[in-house]
């Protein structure tokens, strides 16, 4: 089964559109959660993901605008964000951010947003991180997003290693090389220094390869100063921070 994998979108229309025009022909979508929070167009982005029948996890940001939960815990220019997509979206849509499950399966392979002991809250960035979710791992290979960087770690001997990550180039899936953890970084607002939207291509017969695709960020950021969103994560989408 070959699968997009995307994650954090961030109401980012433009780069999740141009994701969606970058992809070669896939069975499936597994979007690792942050559909919305930041970006300008919510209610476009759910539905887009919707109409392409993609299965989606709950991400921090998710569950704060459809709910309120953990509000409390982000940063000013996050929370106002995050009230002004709970203003714009629907009831349905609310409801439909409200339900989505923590986690997946599909195949060998489980999904959520941030890691299996914390799925809404806990950031994988190192090894020790990704050694906690992958040891109680029912499956031999995870996918996690949160961190709005692309990552690779490889569970193999009670050991678990960093892989460094470069775009275009498979990785192997191979049950005999151990138990994996994907991230594919972010669709919407990416932190790696790069604004290009990262995302990932996942065949669960042999490997994944990472990906980037640029977009139009001025676009984007025209349409969050004219929905009134803080200047700082304007400016961010065009540094990759």
């Amino acid at each position: 089964m070959r699968v997009a994998l995307l994650s954090d979108v961030h109401a980012n229309l433009t780069a999740l559109d141009a994701v969606l025009a970058a992809l070669p022909a896939v069975d499936e979508m597994w979007v690792m959660g942050d559909t919305v929070g930041y970006g300008p167009d919510p209610s476009e982005v759910i539905a887009r993901l919707h109409e392409k029948g993609a299965h989606l996890v709950a991400g921090n940001h998710d569950r704060a605008v459809a709910t309120g939960e953990g509000l409390e815990l982000f940063n000013e220019v996050a929370a106002e964000a995050a009230l002004l997509h709970r203003s714009w979206l629907s009831a349905d849509e609310l409801a439909v951010l409200a339900a989505l499950p923590l986690t997946l399966s599909r195949e060998d392979v489980t999904f959520f947003h941030g890691s299996l002991r914390q799925p809404l809250w806990e950031y994988i960035f190192d090894a020790p991180a990704a050694a906690a979710t992958l040891s109680i791992s029912p499956t031999s290979c995870c996918i996690c997003g949160h961190t709005h960087a692309p990552a690779l770690f490889r569970l193999v001997g009670g050991i678990t290693q960093a892989r460094a990550i470069r775009a275009r180039e498979s990785y192997d899936l191979a049950s005999s090389s151990g138990k994996l953890l994907i991230n594919p970084g972010s669709v919407g607002q990416p932190r790696d220094r790069d604004p290009r939207a990262s995302w990932a291509l996942l065949d669960t017969r042999t490997g994944v390869t990472f990906e980037r695709t640029a977009y139009d960020v001025a676009a984007t950021q025209r349409r969050m100063r004219a929905r009134h969103l803080p200047d700082f994560l304007v400016e961010r989408l065009a540094i990759g921070l």
